[in-house]
């Protein structure tokens, strides 16, 4: 057999060779990477050439952690007073990496909307689908709307307070994934219609900016009076509110409270 040609001493026969115009990403990372000849110790691995391949999973998460911690911060200390400093603290990392994903506070917040909307269209619409009337579809997104904010407290107050201080979301907000979740209130208003669930008489988009609008400042309230009661507790009372109205069908008044009713 003839010698190596790096200079070492060969002892096993030949693999077959690698070609050039394959693609590798389909093998694990730690494989060798095959010469026409085999030599005592390994040459190369996919190890050491994708080495990058690791950091890049790293930077996904480190950036996931900035995000997450810019919630809590934001919420806590408010916009206006919080520091990148102290959102770089509460993420482990330093305040100069959180500008290697983010070009200001600003940039941070508005990213923070747009990747937990993502999540919230991508979750609502897979669940709202599931139904089968445009009642039963609006009543599982006003529940899953409620819900999913009361979970997270953190991210309520970010969303319905600390946003509206950005006069760059102000501009921008009805585009993008808030569209996206507008669209999908008017596709189960739309649906409804056809069902029968819903009247046809109202305007679509008046009846989407209605739900919309009313849901906003439900969680708005609840916001601001420090989250005292159950906002999931309220999904009834809204549905009755966007399917039956305030007025006074034939009939009601029997079955309805005494003048006043509640707060």
């Amino acid at each position: 057999m003839p010698p190596c040609p790096l200079g070492y001493n060969a002892k096993r026969p030949a693999p077959v060779p690698f070609s050039c115009g394959r693609s590798f990403s389909h093998l694990p990372l730690n494989d060798p990477l095959l010469l026409p000849f085999k030599c005592d110790r390994p040459v190369v691995t996919f190890g050491t050439i994708f080495k990058g391949f690791a950091l890049r999973v790293k930077t996904d998460d480190k950036r996931l952690r900035i995000l997450d911690s810019a919630v809590k911060v934001f919420a806590n200390r408010g916009f206006f007073n919080a520091k990148v400093s102290q959102i770089a603290r509460e993420a482990g990392v330093a305040p100069g990496t959180v500008y290697l994903y983010f070009k200001n506070k600003e940039d941070l917040l508005i990213t923070i909307f747009e990747v937990r909307m993502q999540d919230i269209n991508s979750k609502f619409r897979a669940a709202v689908m599931e139904k089968e009337d445009g009642r039963s579809r609006l009543e599982c997104l006003v529940g899953m709307h409620l819900a999913g904010f009361q979970s997270q407290p953190d991210l309520a107050a970010c969303f319905q307070v600390e946003l509206r201080q950005s006069s760059r979301f102000m501009r921008e907000s009805v585009k993008g994934e808030l569209q996206q979740y507008l669209d999908l209130i008017r596709e189960i208003v739309e649906h409804g219609r056809r069902d029968g669930s819903f009247r046809n008489q109202l305007p679509v988009r008046l009846v989407t900016n209605f739900i919309f609008g009313t849901l906003d400042e439900v969680v708005s309230t609840w916001v601001m009076s420090a989250m005292k009661y159950n906002l999931v507790s309220l999904t009834g009372p809204l549905m009755d509110l966007f399917t039956n109205g305030i007025g006074r069908g034939v009939g009601s008044l029997a079955a309805d409270g005494p003048v006043g009713g509640t707060n």
